[in-house]
């Protein structure tokens, strides 16, 4: 047994297909077969049966794939190590990052430039998409780390939590008094309320709220975009939910936008929390942990804007979480 048919093995169980594994190997599927032909001759046992739907894995075919993770996590690192001893300790190579839009425009730019001035050798690419999205290209090896809001728990992913945010409602019009009154969804007029889809971030929490009357509406309009749902809020009467980190930088500003407007929401409770995701076989790279850090450090200026907003709230209510 050799790491390229550990490789190809664990590229089977996880997709349930020798043709997909093939294609994310990027080899023939006829030697892909032939590499666990080999492998399962050389135990004298099945890892996987074949079925109309796909492959499954027999009961050696889980056990060994539980053997094969601290393996392949091992031989990562090894590859790093050796890279890295190999740069004599410079800060180089190519980094992909997978980012939410709310992330992104409240963020991005307070990360990104200073990061590129710091690490002229590493070459940055970062795609834009919500939590499940952001999670299947990390899974598939398409961007070497997200940030994701909650996540579901997945075999084979490290998630670890960086940052709890806030939610508020965006408008351009004041739907609920002066700018920054905390709001209680559960309590005012119905809304005419932008949301993303049911299997987009909180897309799915707020419909149930939505659906049992919790929240009240008036119309509700679809919009899988944060910058498209953010825009058309503010030149709108219409509201979108929005995590705080995507309006951190106009309620830092010491003159809001006149059409800007954001009430944080005191009830029902919509979590945000925000996670680094990555694959546990795929190790981070210098150049990855050195992008998390500078991600860290504006998360707490993030966190310094909102204590600002709540002082701001002070005088009126201290129901402000």
């Amino acid at each position: 047994m050799d790491i390229r048919q550990i490789e190809y093995f664990m590229l089977i169980y996880e997709t349930g297909s020798f043709s997909r594994a093939a294609e994310k190997a990027k080899i023939a599927q006829p030697a892909l077969s032939m590499q666990i032909r080999r492998l399962e001759d050389e135990f004298g046992i099945k890892f996987f049966e074949r079925n109309p739907k796909g492959v499954q894995p027999t009961i050696a075919g889980r056990r060994l794939y539980e053997r094969c993770i601290p393996i392949a996590k091992h031989f990562a690192l090894a590859l790093q190590d050796m890279t890295e001893i190999g740069d004599g300790g410079k800060v180089t190579g190519d980094v992909r990052i997978g980012l939410p839009g709310s992330f992104n425009r409240g963020l991005l730019p307070r990360i990104l430039t200073p990061f590129l001035e710091s690490y002229p050798n590493v070459n940055v690419a970062i795609s834009e998409a919500y939590t499940g999205t952001l999670v299947e290209w990390v899974k598939g090896g398409h961007v070497d780390f997200a940030i994701g809001s909650r996540p579901k728990t997945q075999r084979g992913l490290v998630q670890r939590l960086i940052y709890r945010d806030k939610v508020v409602l965006m408008s351009g019009t004041p739907l609920n008094g002066a700018n920054f009154t905390p709001i209680d969804l559960t309590q005012s007029e119905p809304l005419k309320l932008i949301l993303p889809s049911q299997n987009q971030s909180y897309g799915g929490v707020v419909r149930d709220w939505i659906a049992d009357g919790t929240i009240k509406v008036e119309r509700i309009i679809e919009i899988n975009g944060t910058i498209s749902s953010s825009e058309f809020a503010l030149r709108s009467d219409w509201a979108v939910v929005a995590p705080f980190v995507s309006v951190a930088n106009e309620v830092a500003q010491e003159e809001p936008p006149d059409n800007f407007f954001i009430y944080p929401i005191l009830s029902p409770s919509i979590p945000f929390d925000l996670y680094v995701v990555y694959d546990e076989r795929r190790p981070l790279s210098v150049a990855a942990k050195k992008f998390i850090e500078r991600i860290e450090l504006e998360l707490r200026w993030l966190k310094t804007v909102w204590l600002k907003l709540k002082m701001h709230n002070a005088s009126t209510t201290s129901r402000l979480l």
